[in-house]
């Protein structure tokens, strides 16, 4: 993923594709699924990654580092992943 653009809600990937914000969620389950690893209970889901990148960011480059990261305007939003 190259830029992500909050106003349009969409991600522009290398090769210029747009991909709405609604639809990263599925695309990511598509390619976990490609991947034929086993999992012990339920695969995790974009966000359960998501939240752990950022819980893993914000532990060594602190939470204004894992906000930009995310892309959040705001600390609270950060705060809760």
């Amino acid at each position: 993923m190259k830029n992500i653009n909050h106003e349009a809600d969409f991600v522009i990937t290398k090769n210029k594709r747009q991909i709405t914000a609604v639809k990263i969620s599925p695309e990511f389950t598509k390619f976990r699924d490609k991947t034929k690893l086993v999992w012990n209970g339920s695969p995790p889901s974009f966000h359960e990654i998501r939240s752990l990148s950022a819980r893993l960011y914000t532990e060594k480059n602190g939470s204004e580092f894992t906000r930009k990261l995310l892309g959040h305007k705001s600390e609270e939003m950060t705060a809760k992943y």
